[in-house]
């Protein structure tokens, strides 16, 4: 039954045969995500700016099912964490550099409970930039997920929309030199990113073979929507 002004409501639910409810309740899960994962400095914990699953907050039989299958998240145990993922279906994504308390995500991942338990991992190619500077093995946090199964290094909105907002003549001399430039230094960033993606993809094949046997995971580049 529903109003103008209020929400569907169904309430007979709470009537329905148990199996019923959880079936329903399963249903309502959301699927594949890609959860960002953020530490906040003013809260001092880690965040994300995905919600979490609306089922863990709308009764007590509804989080409970969503717990089977949602587990808060933990880096650092040192910080606490708002985040709830699926490890089975979600991608734990590193999309900027407030990403870990030390600045140092390997740091983060070789003291996390969680790190073993992580299938799919994105990083930022900016991120991915700062921590090699870092840490030159390029393994450094990807050799720390185990049981990886899929790793993608992402170009940032910013980048892959270059230009898009732009009015008219906006920016640019006469000559279009500007609106060049910004090409220019599209094609070198997209060029970089594949040259850390060929990298990464070609150390795994040949170093670290031992380390996943034939699972070695899958390296690939993505464009942030």
């Amino acid at each position: 039954m529903t109003t103008m002004d209020s929400k569907p409501q169904f309430p007979l639910f709470s009537a329905l045969p148990t199996e019923l409810r959880i079936k329903i309740w399963e249903f309502a899960l959301p699927g594949p995500r890609t959860v960002p994962v953020r530490y906040s400095r003013v809260a001092k914990q880690y965040i994300s700016p995905l919600p979490p699953p609306a089922l863990l907050h709308t009764n007590p039989e509804s989080r409970a099912i969503c717990l089977t299958q949602y587990t808060r998240l933990i880096l650092s145990p040192k910080h606490p964490s708002s985040i709830f993922v699926s490890f089975p279906l979600d991608t734990i994504f590193f999309d900027t550099l407030d990403c870990s308390p030390e600045g140092d995500l390997a740091y983060d991942l070789v003291a996390s409970p969680h790190s073993d338990r992580i299938l799919r991992c994105a990083i930022d190619v900016q991120v991915w930039e700062v921590l090699r500077v870092f840490r030159f093995d390029s393994l450094s946090e990807v050799r720390l997920m185990p049981n990886l199964q899929a790793i993608a290094l992402v170009m940032p909105k910013e980048s892959s929309g270059a230009g898009e907002e732009r009015g008219e003549g906006e920016g640019e001399d006469a000559d279009g030199r500007g609106l060049e430039r910004e090409r220019g230094a599209l094609v070198r960033e997209f060029s970089d990113s594949l040259w850390y993606v060929e990298n990464l993809r070609q150390t795994l094949e040949s170093g670290v073979r031992k380390h996943w046997g034939d699972g070695m995971p899958s390296v690939q580049l993505w464009f942030s929507r």
